[in-house]
């Protein structure tokens, strides 16, 4: 190892302030919480200079300091603690495919729904829709009696359906292929 080649973290400190940049301005260290409506995300961001202290005094001599600040994904408000959203928010999002089906995501069957290579094909105004799995086969999904020929459906009979079933729902909720009706979604 070199010793003469500051280290990778100390590089910004020979920059001037008037020209900070970082790759660590922001970053999103996946905290989540919902309040009010909100869905809250933790952003850390790093500030030039050192932290302020309540009693205005430099306790460091640090050139760059990490504060943490809340942001609502739906309106976009930021506050300093999750705490302080305290309203209801503003601009309620309406519910994903997966939320208005009421599927979860740690569900197997909704993975490879959502995972596997399928091929949904509408043929005609009606329920009854085409699916080309993986291996080759392919599978009747009548969406309006909630049914599939696969043999998971047929054998198990799944509260929530087979992947199949699954996945031509998705796909009408996110508008690939058309409701039964011959319209889409979107």
């Amino acid at each position: 190892m070199r010793t003469d080649q500051p280290l990778q973290s100390d590089s910004h400190r020979d920059r001037p302030t008037d020209e900070y940049t970082s790759d660590r301005d922001q970053s999103y260290p996946g905290d989540v919480a919902r309040l009010n409506g909100h869905e809250l995300v933790a952003i850390d961001e790093w500030l030039p200079g050192t932290e302020p202290t309540p009693y205005e005094l430099n306790l460091t001599d640090g050139y760059e300091y990490r504060t943490r600040y809340w942001r609502c994904r739906k309106c976009g408000q930021e506050r300093n603690h999750r705490d302080e959203f305290t309203t209801p928010c503003d601009n309620p999002q309406p519910a994903t495919a997966l939320e208005a089906g009421g599927y979860s995501i740690d569900d197997p069957r909704t993975r490879r729904a959502l995972n596997e290579k399928l091929d949904v094909r509408f043929g005609t105004v009606g329920p009854i829709y085409e699916v080309r799995s993986e291996s080759g086969n392919t599978y009747e999904v009548d969406i309006e009696a909630a049914t599939c020929t696969c043999p998971d459906f047929e054998q198990r009979q799944p509260d929530d359906g087979c992947k199949h079933l699954r996945r031509v729902d998705l796909e009408i909720r996110t508008g690939l292929v058309p409701a039964p009706d011959g319209t889409f979604s979107h």
